[in-house]
């Protein structure tokens, strides 16, 4: 399959040096891939074994070098590597759609295209989805698409840097493994939306309510756990950052950008988690103040009523003492 696709490219594409080499973290060196391992999403975790040597793997950037330099692309020869990349990044699946692979990714109000399956028996369609002026520039969503199915509830911006290389501009979107799920979107403050709580920040955060998103498990705002599980990732990003000079310089700009992304959107995700909490506990405060109000009443009720049938067991009593006063009185006088 390889060796057809490098023969396609070079036919089509001229030099084999039209797209450069090296876009994906799968093809970084050492030092970098040792910095990502544990900042990137993986499907299988590291062995007890690797994490005893300290040499974990992780399919995240190991993937060529465990899986394919075994099996089907040679493991010294960097072209082999470089077909891999480009079917990675432009492919759909197992389909390379000619000029139509090669459009950038974008999501939200960048987004301006809408396309047909890329499997459609008349082949992929693709439509202007708003206006598209000369000039601009036309992009497709990676995750988005006709054929991306459930892709954009499980996949976001650490998958897109993983697979493509680059940082996508806003939405971001994260999907985590402690139930964390959400998306940080740009407002717009001539609208009058001034973000979370109106701080100026010019983004919001959107966590799966089951109402934005009805098809997400709803894992809902983080509670304070799932904050204190933020708080520790940010550190662990901040710990990566301050190791930057161990990264080529040809590849510190693309993993620092990466990097500090990831902490920006994490601690507006933490601020505005922590408004929430704050706003959740308020109510509960309330709720219990409203409730021992409630029960204060009742007890003054119950005092009043007890007090007024007390009252009447007294005017009673005192009533058949005064009977049995003037009964004596009568008795007294025929006597």
């Amino acid at each position: 399959m390889f060796s057809y696709v490098r023969a396609q490219i070079t036919m089509t594409t001229g030099p084999p040096n039209a797209q450069r080499t090296g876009q994906i973290p799968a093809l970084w060196s050492a030092p970098s891939k040792n910095l990502l391992r544990p900042l990137l999403p993986y499907e299988d975790p590291p062995t007890e074994a690797e994490l005893a040597n300290h040499t974990p793997r992780s399919n995240s950037v190991d993937w060529i070098d465990d899986h394919l330099k075994s099996t089907c692309i040679s493991p010294t020869d960097p072209s082999d590597e470089q077909i891999v990349a480009l079917v990675k990044q432009r492919g759909y699946d197992d389909a390379l759609i000619p000029l139509w692979d090669m459009f950038n990714h974008a999501n939200g109000r960048y987004t301006n295209t809408r396309q047909t399956s890329v499997r459609d028996a008349e082949g992929v369609r693709v439509y202007a989805s708003k206006e598209i002026r000369a000039g601009d520039e036309v992009f497709a969503s990676y995750d988005r698409c006709a054929d991306c199915e459930f892709v954009n509830l499980v996949w976001g911006t650490p998958e897109i840097f993983r697979d493509f290389g680059f940082v996508e501009p806003y939405p971001h979107r994260y999907h985590l493994e402690e139930r964390i799920w959400f998306e940080i979107v740009e407002v717009d403050e001539k609208d009058g939306d001034k973000g979370n709580d109106g701080d100026g920040s010019g983004f919001r955060v959107l966590w799966d309510d089951g109402i934005t998103w009805p098809d997400v498990d709803n894992y809902g705002n983080p509670d304070r756990e799932g904050i204190e599980f933020l708080e520790r990732e940010v550190t662990k990003f901040e710990s990566a950052l301050a190791r930057m000079s161990e990264v080529p310089e040809e590849e510190r700009g693309m993993v620092s950008q990466y990097i500090s992304t990831v902490i920006f959107d994490y601690k507006l995700a933490i601020a505005a988690a922590e408004r929430d909490l704050e706003l959740e506990e308020e109510d509960e405060d309330s709720s219990d103040d409203d409730e021992e109000e409630d029960e204060v009443e009742e007890d003054e009720d119950e005092v009043e009523e007890g007090d007024y049938v007390d009252d009447d067991e007294y005017h009673e009593e005192e009533e058949e003492d005064d009977d049995e006063e003037n009964e004596n009185e009568s008795g007294r006088d025929e006597l």
